[in-house]
């Protein structure tokens, strides 16, 4: 009597190149995280040049470096977003900003002179930005590659001189902002910074200084006006302080079907199915919950809006031939011959395979489970030979 033992479909963990993971948002603890902050204040006596005008800046402090500039942690989060979101759509974290400080220094000028702040990336900061910008207060803010792959930052500000605002700026503008407005001159400024998604996010921790400010001094009453970073009156540095950036995907466990022992009579004939057909479900569990943009709530981009599934045999040669969504049996000894095992859904429809399908219900704004009710039968593609009957598919997840 022809036996078929038991049918094993497993829902495999998606590999690197198969898995299709959702951005996971990373709350950092409440206590200055996600900040950047100086590390490193360098003080120098003033050593005016012979020829030049007599001028210079220094640090506003009491005679002893004790500057401590940081990027306040206002709501230090990743947004989520699946990470098959075009890229082009950048959810984005609360913005974090250093205090608007009007006097990193104090600078004595004298006439053909101008001074200001100058702010330049660093450390893990390529010098040229990403083609993508994030808009802040209707300026749009250009975005750098971090250290992480697919997290990018946007950086921007704004520039003091005498108590005055200016911006906000862009970044690679923010540098070299000069004014002559009367000796002494208070320079300061203030650093904005956002972490926003570029792209297919890898896991890591974004670590690292980011930016330096500099006194920025320009001289006219030379014939060849030139300018120039005054080293000599400090070098303000801003650094990242650990962001961790993970990447999470709802729960989908393994599914193991037991199609218990079926003979030639359950099957009508050549090119039909077994009339024993078993229930299972596909579970897709904790599935993590998105938020709109917290500075424009109008942007939607940090939700997940949708969550497919695509269900594939191992390997393209497992679809048997001239039969629809069929797939074979494993390869092994003492495995049955002449069937194959189809799929279907809740109503009765056979699962097209390689075809991606909405996973119904799924509410990107909430942390949730799903579940998706399908069936598996057997279906005859031969003459039936008896041994076990066992095959296997595989599930592939599109997070957008």
């Amino acid at each position: 009597m022809p036996q078929v033992a038991r049918e094993a479909m497993q829902r495999r963990a998606q590999s690197a190149h198969v898995a299709e993971r959702r951005t996971a948002w990373s709350r950092c603890a409440p206590s200055g995280c996600c900040h950047a902050q100086t590390t490193q204040c360098i003080l120098l006596r003033l050593r005016p040049t012979a020829g030049e005008i007599a001028q210079g800046c220094r640090l506003h402090t009491s005679g002893i470096c004790s500057f401590n500039q940081r990027l306040a942690a206002h709501d230090c989060l990743l947004r989520s977003a699946g990470r098959n979101a075009p890229a082009h759509l950048l959810p984005e974290m609360a913005k974090v900003s250093t205090p608007a400080t009007k006097d990193y220094w104090t600078c004595i000028v004298s006439g053909g002179w101008y001074t200001g702040t100058d702010f330049e990336v660093a450390g893990i900061i390529p010098t040229t930005p990403t083609s993508f910008t994030r808009s802040y207060n209707g300026t749009p803010f250009s975005v750098y590659a971090t250290n992480v792959k697919g997290v990018g930052m946007a950086l921007g500000g704004y520039i003091y001189a005498s108590g005055t605002q200016y911006g906000p700026i862009d970044f690679p503008k923010l540098g070299r902002q000069w004014h002559n407005t009367g000796s002494p001159v208070n320079n300061g400024g203030q650093l904005i910074a956002s972490l926003v998604k570029i792209g297919n996010i890898t896991p890591g921790t974004v670590s690292g200084p980011v930016a330096q400010a500099f006194s920025w001094n320009w001289a006219t009453k030379i014939a060849s006006p030139v300018g120039h970073l005054d080293l000599s009156a400090g070098v303000i540095n801003f650094d990242m302080t650990p962001v961790s950036i993970t990447v999470l995907t709802c729960q989908t466990p393994d599914v193991d079907i037991d199609m218990g022992t079926q003979t030639p009579l359950d099957f009508p004939g050549l090119g039909t199915p077994s009339n024993k057909v078993k229930s299972f479900q596909l579970a897709f569990n904790n599935c993590p919950a998105g938020t709109a943009d917290t500075i424009d709530k109008s942007n939607l981009s940090g939700l997940i809006h949708s969550v497919t599934y695509r269900i594939d045999p191992i390997s393209p040669d497992r679809l048997v031939s001239g039969y629809s969504n069929v797939v074979a049996l494993d390869t092994g000894t003492a495995q049955a011959g002449g069937v194959g095992l189809q799929l279907y859904d809740a109503n009765g429809a056979v699962v097209p395979l390689g075809t991606s399908i909405a996973l119904g219900g799924f509410d990107g704004t909430k942390l949730g489970s799903y579940s998706v009710p399908m069936k598996a039968r057997y279906f005859r593609t031969g003459s039936i030979t008896p041994g076990t009957a066992n095959a296997t598919m595989q599930v592939t997840v599109l997070y957008q």
